[in-house]
């Protein structure tokens, strides 16, 4: 894209560019680890035993054809993760007509359909974009760098997501804690739980054992975790509400911070042998049945109803919940569901009566980002707008690469709900000066 064409941050053409007054608060943002995310920390009695997965796929030798396949899938691999790619690709973009990284960083908003910044470009336009997101590369890596893209790209605050350290896979708990723990030292040492009050990261405290989650959790709270990450989808020991988590989340309605349940792992799958299908299938490699039973509204639906009829908002009257890159699809039908159940007098298995109407105790404890692409307005007829926020999810290749671009997503509201929408539900949430 040329210096004439292209909008005053980089991305969009001048004519698509979305333009706001403010800084914006975003709720979904991402960085990537280095390779010593886990390692740098690591009691060294543990060195030996942890293993660093490698995200990458490795070519297979073969025929001509398989290798031709493999280095197509490599190079879709590098150009938008570890995907599917739709027939016609995305939004008329087909991933292996684009242009690659040349690292193992997918091209940020590669994904998109309708916002998708390289529609329409030409090859030599879309390769000066991807030239230009890399020169956005040291800011998915380091936070002062990625403070300086924010200011760049108009955003004030940003909740920062993880992965969290992949350990426990192997069985062995005290290895996993172990890597809980230095990855958390690392996450500390790199990017800071809330650096400068506008880097916001989730501490990862996994509910494997309580006794060593509350440690962990006493741990991240005295470094200044001011968010705590919880898995969607049912706990080790249960569904992560059951009173022998009360220790756990005794410890954060104390500390007054909120959890945050963000899209990844999981293992719905497990469930899927009865309809004939693989339980052991990664995601990546999920037909359409399991994408759609297991991959994003399943779990979180069945952790906002645990939310409900486990009672952790009546037994726990100070937490509060952000929800990212779920989306809203599912909600207002599930809302809807909970409050149907609750006017049957379906009670809570935990904690005497439910405070109030599901759809309400929603409302008052929890914020919820709506995919870049999807209709919120179908979710503001049901909730309404104090609990909606944006996520942008940069800078992954289904995010946006340009964070305030969501504006136009919601253009033709009243410009005060925008700004409540993009910058100030989540100031609030996070008690945070708007």
């Amino acid at each position: 894209m040329s210096e004439k064409q292209a909008g005053t941050r980089g991305v969009y053409r001048a004519e698509d560019e979305a333009k706001l007054a403010y800084r914006v608060y975003d709720a979904d943002n991402h960085f990537y680890e280095t390779p010593d995310s886990v390692t740098r920390f690591l009691e060294p009695k543990y060195k030996e035993k942890f293993v660093q997965r490698d995200r990458l796929s490795v070519m297979q030798e073969g025929t001509q054809s398989q290798t031709a396949k493999a280095m197509t899938l490599e190079k879709k691999a590098r150009t938008i993760g570890d995907h599917a790619v739709p027939e016609g690709g995305h939004g008329g973009v087909d991933p292996t007509e684009m242009p690659e990284m040349d690292t193992d960083i997918p091209v940020p908003g590669a994904m998109l359909n309708k916002l998708n910044a390289m529609r329409g470009m030409s090859s030599e336009e879309r390769q000066e974009l991807v030239d230009f997101y890399k020169t956005m590369e040291p800011a998915f890596y380091h936070r002062d760098d990625r403070l300086a893209l924010m200011d760049r790209q108009g955003v004030q605050a940003a909740v920062i997501h993880t992965g969290g350290s992949q350990a426990f896979g192997s069985g062995d708990v005290e290895l996993g804690y172990a890597a809980t723990r230095a990855y958390n030292r690392w996450v500390q040492d790199e990017w800071g739980f809330a650096y400068k009050e506008r880097i916001f990261v989730p501490a990862t405290v996994p509910l494997k054992d309580v006794d060593l989650a509350v440690k962990e959790l006493e741990t991240v709270l005295s470094e200044g975790a001011q968010l705590i990450s919880l898995a969607a989808g049912p706990a080790p020991l249960g569904s992560p509400f059951d009173p022998c988590y009360d220790p756990v989340w005794s410890r954060v309605n104390e500390a007054d911070v909120p959890i945050v349940l963000h899209l990844g792992g999981g293992n719905y799958q497990r469930y899927t042998a009865d309809w004939s299908e693989d339980p052991d299938a990664y995601y990546n490699v999920f037909g359409g049945f399991q994408w759609v039973t297991c991959w994003g509204d399943r779990p979180i639906m069945d952790s906002v109803t645990a939310m409900v009829f486990h009672n952790m908002f009546g037994r726990f009257p100070k937490i509060r919940v952000l929800i990212a890159e779920f989306g809203t699809v599912w909600l207002p039908y599930l809302l809807r569901k909970l409050d149907h159940g609750h006017i049957l007098g379906r009670t809570a298995k935990w904690g005497g009566a439910i405070p109030g109407r599901p759809s309400e105790l929603f409302k008052e404890r929890c914020i919820i980002a709506p995919f870049p692409e999807e209709n919120i307005r179908r979710s503001m007829e049901v909730v309404g707008t104090d609990c909606l926020v944006f996520g942008s999810d940069f800078p992954h290749s289904e995010g946006l690469p340009d964070p305030v671009q969501y504006a136009k997503t919601i253009e033709g509201l009243d410009e005060a709900l925008i700004k409540t929408l993009m910058r100030d539900n989540l100031a609030r949430f996070m008690r945070l000066d708007a």
